[in-house]
């Protein structure tokens, strides 16, 4: 991954995962199961999630992620469960 791009915006925060190459397909499938509430990482933050919505293009992963009212999520613990979910992509065989 090239770039990790975490930018609070109304109601929630907006995360880029820029360059991802050949991760795409694990981190989209690891990331889903965060939609689902089966993070792979150990961080409580979930619980303040409304919605996570996942888009991607060709080489790079958006995730909106919209928070309940009155709540934020902690920008280190996006970054922990994101590199998480690399873990977990490379420990998955391609």
């Amino acid at each position: 991954m090239r770039e990790l791009k975490i930018n609070q915006v109304t109601g929630g925060v907006r995360v880029e995962l820029v360059g991802v190459g050949h991760e795409k397909d694990v981190l989209l499938e690891t990331l889903g199961s965060c939609a689902d509430g089966s993070c792979a990482c150990s961080s409580t933050e979930y619980e303040k999630v409304q919605s996570l919505q996942i888009s991607s293009s060709a080489d790079d992963i958006t995730l909106d992620i919209a928070v309940k009212p009155g709540e934020t999520i902690d920008a280190q613990c996006i970054n922990e469960c994101i590199d998480a979910a690399r873990a977990e992509s490379r420990s998955t065989p391609a």
